[in-house]
Order: structure tokens, then C-alpha cells, then sequence
């Protein structure tokens, strides 16, 4: 069998005439599966009916798969409706898979898993879009039209480009149920204070991803702030800082200039590219930490240097791979198995808020690494305001 790659979007109204005329007019051959999409809007979901009709009128099995939405609010983390996340549809041998994108905050769009496919006997392992149960999220991307003889379409405009973002698209979404129960045990800091910081670090992410995107690298949220997305969705108010970490294989000598370019000012450099590698900035009063992560045979890791004495420290994670996730309407990244990922950083309590949190001796994946020699201080620890307190 074989999967047809381009992309073809076509409006919801559309989607029954363009799927039929393709058919009749055998622009695809059989033993195809042919991938379409239709953009739509979260708040009103299509009503496919129709579509379905259509399509049962001229031979297909048609399937409208269904299931929840991406939850955006921890209000509506019990009443989340399913709408229709996938249309799967057969006749003689050609496929045809529909997956609806929804817009998100204008931000990204975001598909459903497309769980149920198999009712069709569709070969589920031929589709690029929901399988394995999986969501996904794409960035908004340009058009061009395009024509199959004199049948009108829209696809991609750059499709290498399209087609490598979708091999990275999975989705994680954050866990509303479990962020519920969270305020609903501690409470939410409502304070003046608290929504000003909260404030200020949806800011540096913004702009942390807009520094880090255009140098093509790839970064995703760690420690405190990692800890804040997955336990309740939101953002500790009192971890006073904004965590990221990023593959060392991934380091750009640019980054500095780039972040001081939008405003930030160097607070520190830690250790060297090749060990223990920490960047520090400041903005509006809240600090920024870059901790680039190594591999080797104990697994992966990144590094911490006490600036008073030269200790080094070394944090060790399992290994991990990236998924994309949603914060305060912000597309980032997180390690996909982020339990694992907090349980080495934080332990099994990591639910129950700590405010008291000593950076070198409170995690247990903290280790001593060795000494940065006295003559190499110089280099290896750089501290640019003096009210820097730790690493």
C-alpha cells in the first residue's frame, strides 16, 4: 500500500464535493491512502453530517472519529465534549483520511488521536496523523494553491519543510484533572505579586522562544518551571525564576548577543561549552536559567557550579525524548515522559509544594562532580551583577 505525502487543505464545506470529484475522477490509483485536512475552530467543531452522506451515497465506508478536545483551563477539566478529530473513509481499495486541525489561540493547530480507526479495517500504521493514540500540533503555515487537471486545491507551501515539522509534532497535553486537584488542596496565589510574575515569565518564554527558534535551537522547560507546567499547569509564583534546558549539541555561540538583542542582560556564565555549561540572564527582575544537558554512558545530564568554592555538581536524568505541550497558550517543549523526568529532580513528593529549595543539596539527582581549579575561576565562573546568589 501506499501513502500519498501531500497535504491538501480544503474547507469544511468543501470536504465531501473534493473527496468525490478526486474519486471520479481517478486522479488515485487504489491501494492509496490520501491524507487531507480541514482547519477548524475549537469553540464552534464542524458539523460533518453532510459530509458523511455524500460520501455514503457514492460507495465509500465513511467513519467520523470522535473524542475529547485539548483542555486550555483548568476550569473545564471535567466537562470537556468530544467533537470530531478524524474522518476515515474507504471505496475499492483507496483510503482517504481527513484530520481536523483545530485553531488554537491562533497559535497552533492542534489534531486528535484517531483512536476507532480500525473499525474500517484501516491499516492504522499508515497514517501520519493520530496514531498510536497520538496528538499532535503544527505551527500555522502558508498555502499555495495547486491543481489535480482542473480541480482546485491548497497545499503546503514549503512541503520539506511541512513534512519535517510534522515528524516532530507530538503533543502532550497538560493534566487539568490533576492541576484541579492541586488548587484544590493548596489554593491559587491570587495576589498582585504572584499574577505579575506570572506575568513576566509568560514574557521571557515568549521572547526565550523567539531568541532560540531563529538560532534553530531547540529548547524545552525544565526544573522549577517544568515542575509548575506538569503539577498544575500554570507557573510556580514562588520559584522567582524560568528554567529551559538545551542539547549542548545544540549550543550557538550567538545566544548571548541574541538574548542581550531583546532586552535581557547577562547575569552568568558557568563552566565551559564542553562542561557544565549554565547560562544566566535577567529581565524586568526575573532570572533566566540555561542549563545545557550532556549525554554519556550514565545517561543524561546537566551541570551546577557553587561560585564560592568551585564545586561542581552534576544532575543525572534518564534518557528522555521531546514533545511539544501547551503553557498559558505558549507551544514549548518538555521531556515526553515528564513524570520520570520530575521524579529524578524532585523525588516521589514532587506534588506537595516546597518553598524552601536548596539548588545544590535539595534535588536527588544532585551529585559533587569535582573542582573547577582556582586558576581557571576566571573563565569557568563569570558573575556580572553582584546580587547573584547562586548558581
Amino acid at each position: 500500500m501506499q501513502v500519498l505525502h501531500a497535504f491538501v487543505i480544503v474547507c469544511t464545506s468543501s470536504i465531501a464535493f473534493i473527496l468525490v470529484q478526486m474519486y471520479l475522477a481517478r486522479f488515485i490509483t487504489s491501494e492509496v491512502v490520501t491524507t487531507f485536512a480541514t482547519i477548524a475552530n475549537l469553540k464552534s467543531p464542524p458539523d460533518l453530517e453532510n459530509s458523511l452522506s455524500d460520501l455514503q451515497e457514492v460507495g465509500f465506508r465513511v467513519d467520523i472519529l470522535t473524542g475529547p478536545g485539548i483542555i486550555l483551563d483548568v476550569r473545564h477539566a471535567h466537562a470537556n465534549a468530544n467533537i470530531p478529530l478524524h474522518i476515515v473513509a474507504e471505496r475499492t481499495g483507496w483510503w482517504l483520511h481527513v484530520v481536523i486541525l483545530y485553531d488554537i489561540h491562533g497559535s497552533f493547530l492542534w489534531h486528535g488521536p484517531a483512536t476507532g480507526v480500525t473499525t474500517l479495517g484501516f491499516p492504522e500504521d499508515m497514517l501520519q496523523y493520530g496514531s498510536g493514540g497520538r496528538e499532535g500540533v503544527l505551527d500555522w503555515f502558508d498555502v499555495r494553491s495547486s491543481k489535480l487537471d482542473d480541480l482546485e486545491i491548497e497545499v503546503p507551501a514549503n512541503t520539506s519543510e511541512f513534512l519535517a515539522e510534522t515528524a516532530n509534532s507530538t503533543f502532550i497535553s497538560c493534566n487539568y484533572t490533576r492541576a484541579k486537584e492541586f488548587f484544590d488542596t493548596y489554593n491559587d496565589d491570587t495576589s498582585g505579586e504572584a499574577l505579575y510574575f506570572k506575568a513576566k515569565v509568560l514574557q521571557i518564554i515568549r521572547l526565550s522562544k523567539l531568541v532560540l527558534e531563529s538560532l534553530e535551537v531547540p529548547f524545552w522547560l525544565s526544573s522549577g518551571t517544568c515542575l509548575g507546567w506538569f503539577r498544575q499547569c500554570d507557573v510556580i509564583p514562588y520559584s522567582k525564576d524560568v528554567d529551559i534546558g538545551v542539547w549542548i549539541k545544540h549550543y550557538h555561540p550567538g545566544i548571548i548577543d541574541a538574548f542581550v538583542a531583546k532586552g535581557f542582560w547577562l547575569h552568568s556564565i558557568f563552566g565551559r561549552v564542553n562542561d557544565s555549561y549554565e547560562l544566566s540572564f535577567g529581565y524586568s527582575g526575573v532570572k533566566l536559567d540555561i542549563f545545557f544537558f550532556y549525554e554519556d554512558s550514565r545517561g543524561m545530564w546537566n551541570g551546577g557550579t557553587e561560585f564560592t568554592s568551585g564545586q561542581k555538581y552534576r544532575y543525572d536524568f534518564p534518557k528522555f525524548q521531546l514533545c511539544w505541550t501547551e503553557l498559558m497558550g505558549i507551544k514549548v517543549r518538555v521531556p515526553c515522559d515528564t513524570l520520570s523526568y520530575i521524579e529524578a529532580n524532585y523525588g516521589d513528593q514532587w506534588f506537595e509544594p516546597i518553598k524552601e529549595w536548596d539548588w545544590n543539596k535539595s534535588p536527588p539527582n544532585a551529585r559533587t562532580n569535582g573542582y573547577w581549579p582556582e586558576l581557571e575561576w576566571r573563565e569557568v565562573i563569570q558573575i556580572f551583577y553582584p546580587e547573584a546568589e547562586d548558581s
